[in-house]
């Protein structure tokens, strides 16, 4: 059960990032740009990796990791977005929700993957689940669609990234490249960095970005400090190990079983989002009444059993 053991483990990490982008988004770097900015220009710093076997494939092959690298970073931008927006413990489930459907569809629609009845009734415990973990019962109709618009968006780009990432390894692997992991993951975090540099176009995006890295006053230079680049870098080295480990779960236990249990990751964000609300409760405006949260791990585990029902047919 090593698979297990990686898999809970490399959840946990994500679910760690997940509530550090709250806090940085909340109280060291609140401009969504600007955050997804910082991610795209740290992915430039893997041409570290070019000695150890990367190899040029095609133009074909660099356009689309190009692309698809790019599409993930504005992914990211609208995933930020909603974060700020919401409770992570809301945001986090339903961009993943939303992501599994939007995957799901694409495999349908355009790779030729059979549906069966399973599908259809994990599908449904999907939206159910996606539904319940984002919206209150009662519902508060001045809050029921904060950050929603930004959680679609994100999780679908999000989404029609990785399924071109999947593509570049798969074609990686029919080519016959030797080292087809370090070959697709440097490529694609060239089209992150390429995405961030995208965002300068916007104008909006641009002068918060130019504040951010060049403005002296005390506000941006905080923004700056030893502190919020140490959190930044925690953040991404909890998200980094996460996607090893749950890589490594995959090649112990395969796709199915990893995702099944993918839902462990929204628990931890819960009880993490609680821990931290107890210290920053103007940044988690995590409720903590009996029903609020019993609704959210109800909808969490409508989530895990849909994404096993789906799972354990592709």
């Amino acid at each position: 059960m090593d698979w297990l053991y990686l898999s809970l483990a490399g959840y946990f990490l994500l679910a760690v990032s997940f509530v550090l982008d709250k806090l940085l988004l909340k109280k060291r770097i609140p401009e969504p740009s600007v955050y997804a900015f910082y991610v795209a220009v740290l992915s430039l710093f893997t041409i570290v990796l070019f000695p150890f076997g990367v190899e040029w494939i095609d133009f074909k092959f660099f356009f689309i990791s190009i692309f698809s690298g790019a599409i993930f970073i504005w992914g990211l931008l609208y995933y930020y977005k909603a974060v700020k927006e919401n409770e992570i413990s809301k945001v986090a489930p339903l961009v993943g929700t939303i992501s599994q459907i939007t995957a799901i569809s694409l495999s349908v629609f355009f790779l030729g993957n059979v549906f069966y009845r399973s599908d259809f009734l994990g599908i449904l415990f999907l939206i159910t689940g996606g539904f319940l973990v984002s919206f209150d019962i009662p519902f508060n109709y001045g809050k029921i669609f904060k950050g929603v618009k930004y959680s679609l968006i994100g999780g679908v780009m999000m989404a029609v990234a990785f399924g071109f990432f999947e593509y570049l390894y798969s074609d990686l692997r029919e080519n016959g490249i030797e080292k087809v992991f370090l070959n697709g993951f440097l490529w694609t975090r060239m089209g992150l960095f390429a995405g961030g540099i995208s965002l300068l176009a916007n104008k909006r995006y641009r002068t918060s970005i130019k504040k951010s890295l060049f403005k002296k006053s005390r506000k941006y230079k905080k923004r700056r400090n030893i502190k919020t680049i140490a959190i930044f870098m925690l953040n991404k080295i909890s998200g980094g190990s996460s996607s090893i480990l749950i890589n490594l779960a995959v090649a112990y236990g395969g796709v199915a079983m990893v995702y099944a249990i993918g839902s462990a990751q929204f628990v931890f964000v819960l009880i993490l989002a609680l821990f931290a609300s107890v210290k920053y409760p103007d940044i988690f405006e995590e409720k903590l009444y009996f029903w609020d949260w019993a609704q959210k791990v109800g909808a969490i585990i409508m989530i895990a059993v849909g994404t096993f029902l789906v799972y354990s047919v592709f």
